[in-house]
């Protein structure tokens, strides 16, 4: 079973087909490597987080 937690710009999630999309594509991806029985048991977690608390390299992005 696997179970992925992934985090966007909250923004993204505007685009009503991005939250469908990306967690179709991830669990394409596990089945990929994993084998078509994956799919059925794999776990998806979109989080959306402000730019203005997102860091990276020392700063905020937003």
């Amino acid at each position: 079973m696997a179970h992925i937690e992934a985090t966007f710009f909250d923004t993204r999630f505007d685009d009503e087909t991005f939250r469908p999309q990306m967690v179709k594509a991830i669990t394409q991806a596990v089945v990929s490597v994993l084998g078509e029985d994956a799919g059925d048991d794999t776990t998806v977690i979109l989080h959306g987080v402000a730019p203005s608390r997102w860091g990276h390299g020392g700063r905020l992005l937003g």
